[in-house]
């Protein structure tokens, strides 16, 4: 009876992540993993191999945030390219940023695969994040399931990927003031493509 409990719990704590040739199976079954148990979603993730599902999971959340938000704003196709291309360029640079961080501030030897999977997957939290009663909500959620990510995959104590997350954070928010700063025409357009109503108004 006991050997029979041990091999259940074995077999629940498998590694389990998106498959797209599981399309809706594993999509489904990673966004009620991410909602209900997150902290075990990530202690179980694979640490290693190829980083083909958490691209793909990204791409597909990319792709319906972009689509979402073009069609909430009456964007065109143009602003839907911009958007999915910008929510996959700067989850993969973010990532990039994270692990160094991981790697120089508390020498973490988890690949890098590990660091993609968390924001890869804590994307999810994207495709509602432009609804205005949830988005509030959405951001902080995703800013918890990196931290869980972080603490999980690189092994680090909640201290410490709490520090890393808000690092992370203040390089975000740094970026973007000194865009606006040294191009606020830019930003004005990037404003206007998001609304295209409202810039036709004030024409």
């Amino acid at each position: 009876m006991l050997r029979n409990d041990t091999m259940n719990d074995q077999e629940q704590v498998q590694p389990f992540e998106f498959e797209p040739e599981r399309f809706f199976d594993t999509f489904i079954g990673v966004v009620k993993a991410l909602l209900v148990r997150p902290r075990e979603f990530f202690r179980h993730l694979p640490t290693s191999g190829s980083i083909k599902n958490p691209l793909a999971f990204l791409a597909v959340c990319a792709f319906l945030t972009a689509l979402f938000v073009a069609n909430a704003r009456s964007g065109g196709v143009q602003l839907f390219i911009v958007l999915c291309c910008a929510n996959i360029f700067s989850t993969i640079l973010g990532s990039m940023v994270l692990h160094i961080l991981a790697q120089k501030m508390y020498r973490s030897q988890a690949p890098f695969g590990s660091t993609l999977r968390v924001l890869a997957y804590a994307s999810l939290m994207d495709t509602v994040s432009w609804i205005p009663l949830l988005g509030p909500l959405a951001y902080f959620y995703g800013l918890y399931l990196i931290f869980l990510g972080i603490q999980e995959q690189h092994r680090l104590t909640p201290r410490q990927a709490a520090l890393t997350v808000a690092i992370i954070v203040c390089i975000v928010t740094a970026m973007a003031m000194a865009i606006m700063i040294a191009s606020p025409g830019s930003f004005s357009q990037a404003l206007q493509m998001l609304d295209p109503q409202q810039a036709e108004n004030s024409l």
